[in-house]
């Protein structure tokens, strides 16, 4: 570790002519090698090794309160842009720079309250007040996804790292020599949204390693980590019907959005978030307990499989894209260690969320069958929770979900109308 350590500063010393930058940025490395990485196991970083990597330099300007058990939550700076041309796929150094030049961008600005106007099927550049610092040639690498919230209300929020190729990740070995800027791609698909500086849409979760170094495989970790049930590491849809206001459905379809209502992307007071019932409209398997995917149509499903996740696990689940047929599906937002641990019910285990879009025709979509894949990832240090922290019991919690909304709305005003295939 610390002959690798040497390297690394031997290389920044070259390109620099900054004597005192270099030796404030050696000193910096060298004690949080020698101090702090040496005890380091592989793994996802906890709360507590994030905050080691904030305090040391390596990632700025991060909300310490708004840190998840495996997580640190990203958020939208005023630096916003409409890509002219659609979604840009990450290229290299010098994004911003490099869409200037080839005009694939148009500044906008927020409105009179603050606030972006994100309409559907259009593509919006944010750059990100969170940056990383130093960390190329380090065994730091990141991966990043939506936050569940938001992936509940069929938006795609990308991040972009500046040196990367390739979205929702980076590796030490791709990243500048100094400093990378963070940029989230935002796209919304069915509904228009509203955004503003300091909302958060997306998480970024930091390995010790190489994340593919850090996953728990076997039978063993499935049964630990799927309530005793697990058999391997895949998810199930659950199309068993659920009492909704009366009403039963196995999930629940997207509607047009009323006219001028945007959803706002952060989580308002109860009584001012938009009343489901205009918005969502339940979904019923047919007598042969198969369920039709409609093209151009969201839907929200649940897992068969519930999680329970110990101290020690971190898990991100992944569509079986070349599997799944028609369709795309997401779990949008990580499963953080103590998810589904601890339910004030006493029932073990949660199961997770279905993100569905039918794509260019319809699908039937039978009970049970897989749609996504999990990777279990060990912690590097188990999570460990506050000394005040107690079991979530409040409404923006998914641990006690069964099928559950984005936490952007309110509870059901009324019972949902039942959708029909032809609509």
């Amino acid at each position: 570790m610390v002959s690798g350590y040497v390297r690394v500063v031997s290389a920044l010393a070259e390109t620099t002519t900054d004597g005192m930058i270099v030796a404030h940025r050696a000193n910096r490395h060298e004690d949080l090698v020698n101090k702090v990485w040496d005890r380091w196991v592989p793994g996802v970083l906890s709360k507590n090794q994030m905050r080691q990597l904030c305090d040391s330099g390596y990632v700025n300007s991060v909300d310490f309160s708004k840190m998840d058990h495996s997580s640190i939550d990203l958020h939208l700076t005023a630096d916003a842009y409409h890509l002219t041309r659609g979604s840009v796929k990450p290229f290299g150094p010098s994004y911003l720079k490099q869409l200037r030049a080839h005009e694939l961008e148009e500044k906008i600005t927020p409105n009179a309250d603050g606030n972006f106007l994100l309409k559907p099927r259009s593509t919006y550049l944010f750059r990100l007040k969170e940056s990383l610092h130093g960390l190329k040639g380090l065994d730091i690498w990141g991966q990043a996804t939506a936050k569940s919230s938001v992936g509940r209300v069929d938006v795609l929020a990308r991040l972009v790292v500046d040196g990367m190729k390739h979205y929702e990740r980076f590796s030490p070995e791709d990243l500048p020599e100094d400093d990378a800027e963070l940029f989230l791609e935002v796209t919304p698909f069915t509904f228009p949204v509203v955004v503003r500086q300091d909302t958060s849409l997306n998480q970024l979760r930091l390995f010790y390693g190489r994340p593919e170094d850090c996953e728990l495989t076997g039978k063993e970790i499935a049964r630990t980590c799927l309530a005793g049930e697990g058999r391997d590491n895949h998810l199930t849809v659950n199309l068993n019907l659920v009492d909704v206001q009366g009403v039963k459905g196995c999930g629940f379809r997207a509607s047009r959005a009323p006219e001028g209502e945007p959803i706002a992307l952060w989580k308002k007071p109860h009584q001012e978030r938009p009343d489901p019932s205009k918005w969502w409209k339940i979904v019923q398997p047919d007598r042969h307990g198969r369920l039709s995917i409609t093209r151009d149509h969201f839907y929200i499903l649940r897992s068969n499989e519930k999680l329970t996740l110990p101290a020690g696990v971190a898990v991100y689940a992944r569509a079986i894209d070349e599997e799944i047929g028609e369709m795309r599906i997401h779990y949008a937002g990580f499963a953080h260690p103590f998810f589904g641990w601890e339910r004030l019910d006493e029932e073990r285990g949660t199961p997770l969320i279905f993100e569905v879009r039918g794509h260019d025709v319809n699908v039937s979509l039978r009970n049970e069958e897989i749609l996504a894949r999990l990777r279990f990832f060990r912690m590097s240090e188990d999570a460990a929770r506050d000394s005040k922290e107690t079991k979530n019991t409040g409404e923006e919690s998914y641990n006690e979900q069964d099928l559950k909304l984005s936490g952007y709305f309110s509870g059901w005003s009324a019972a949902p109308t039942v959708a029909g295939d032809s609509e």
